[in-house]
């Protein structure tokens, strides 16, 4: 019964830590959503910076643009959608389950940005912004054919992050940042009882996991003006390790509720968050039209296993042997008005999910395709608004994914997503 109990909780912090989206709109469980500003060119740009406070976030070196105090704030408001599809099977120790669908497991949710940017003297400049760089939200129907896989799936990673640059020449710009982190998790799946007992008819159990930590990381940045209308940017993330730390909640039904594989317990789990690597390149073709094209490398090859400690000495492994990734995109703006400026962008984004076995209920993750479209105003000589919108094609994905568990059940099917973003973002510059 130990063995029950701590695969348990090992698969469901493992797949819920690998994921607070069905709201992750990279890759993996990251969220690319950091500004409005650059949502509307796919972020094609992210590490050349946008002119305003938020383009720090992307890269720390891009704070050479803002000139005097730059303050920007905005949200941006992410509405995903995950639907097993007709056809999907649940098997486990005590025969097929049955169910629905679990319905649209895909939760709507609304991601803050804020940044500041302050000018020093001529070469320096300081900075602080707030940002969620990882995340995952998703629910399914009580009662779904998949409820021992996954009933509710959130996790939360909240970046602060001081920053500064100085320009080593006129032309070269490097960047640093010290990223503090705050990661919560909550997490509930139901529990095969009868499989439990043996064979006697019961209700499901439940179990419901918390879990939250802090931690540091860094990330560094280089901005190069190659030419009056050609700037170069790089950027790197460093990975972060979080030591997340709570409880797991057990409800079952008599005699189950007694037995101490089922018994409330303290849980602790690793969490490595991968580093990242961007480069773009921005070229002004006139002075009303520019472009950018960006890659995005993210090392998800560090996420191969998560093992959970418990009470009582337990522990256990999940495997899950995630690739690295490279997103690709392209974008850029038309100042069309002497106020206006329209903004356009696309990119590809593959999973790190190497096959269907490694897909879970609580991430069913697949390649992404974005198409965005965006618009700025400016209100006058301080103050702006962006606005961007972007339409994600997630690629259907096939899962047949098998818990790791004395309890083991397997799910088979396909699913089909899909996901709307709209960010507005107000900034000024003082």
């Amino acid at each position: 019964m130990n063995r029950i109990h701590k695969t348990t909780l090992a698969t469901a912090v493992s797949v819920s830590m690998a994921a607070m989206v069905g709201q992750a709109q990279a890759a993996g469980f990251a969220l690319m959503e950091k500004n409005a500003t650059d949502l509307g060119q796919a972020y094609a740009n992210l590490a050349t910076g946008n002119g305003e406070a938020t383009g720090m976030m992307g890269n720390p070196a891009a704070m050479t643009q803002i000139d005097g105090t730059a303050v920007s704030g905005g949200v941006n408001v992410i509405m995903p959608s995950f639907e097993l599809q007709p056809g999907a099977s649940s098997t486990g120790l005590t025969g097929p389950v049955a169910g629905g669908l679990g319905g649209d497991a895909g939760e709507p949710a609304a991601i803050p940005n804020a940044a500041i940017v302050h000018q020093l003297d001529d070469r320096a400049r300081v900075g602080l912004a707030l940002s969620v760089p990882f995340g995952l939200a998703t629910e399914y129907d009580e009662g779904w054919l998949g409820r021992y896989h996954a009933l509710e799936s959130r996790i939360e990673v909240i970046d602060l992050s001081p920053s500064f640059s100085i320009d080593l020449a006129s032309d070269w710009t490097i960047g640093g940042a010290f990223h503090v982190q705050r990661s919560e998790a909550r997490l509930s799946s139901a529990i095969n009882a009868t499989a439990a007992s043996g064979g006697t008819p019961l209700p499901d159990g439940k179990v419901e996991i918390e879990g939250d930590d802090w931690s540091i990381g860094y990330s560094l940045g280089l901005l190069w003006q190659a030419s009056e209308s050609t700037r170069v940017g790089l950027a790197y993330h460093s990975g972060i390790d979080h030591d997340l730390t709570g409880d797991a909640d057990y409800t079952m039904p008599a005699p189950l509720s007694s037995s101490p594989a089922f018994a409330d317990s303290y849980a602790q789990a690793g969490l490595a968050l991968p580093a990242s690597a961007a480069a773009s390149v921005t070229h002004r073709f006139s002075e009303t039209l520019t472009g950018s094209v960006g890659l995005l490398w993210t090392g998800w090859s560090s996420f191969e296993e998560l093992r959970v400690e418990q009470s009582f000495g337990r522990e256990s492994v999940t495997t899950e042997n995630w690739d690295d990734t490279l997103r690709v995109a392209l974008g850029g703006e038309w100042t069309f008005a002497p106020r206006w400026t329209l903004r356009a962008g696309a990119a590809y984004d593959p999973t790190p999910v190497p096959s269907p076995a490694f897909r879970t209920a609580r991430l069913p993750d697949a390649d992404r395709t974005w198409a965005s479209v965006g618009l700025g105003y400016q209100i006058s000589r301080q103050w702006s608004v962006d606005v961007g919108y972007t339409h994600v094609w997630i690629d259907d994905s096939v899962i047949d994914n098998t818990t790791e568990s004395a309890l083991a059940n397997t799910l088979e099917g396909r699913y089909q997503g899909k996901v709307d973003i709209l960010g507005v973002q107000l900034n000024a510059h003082f």
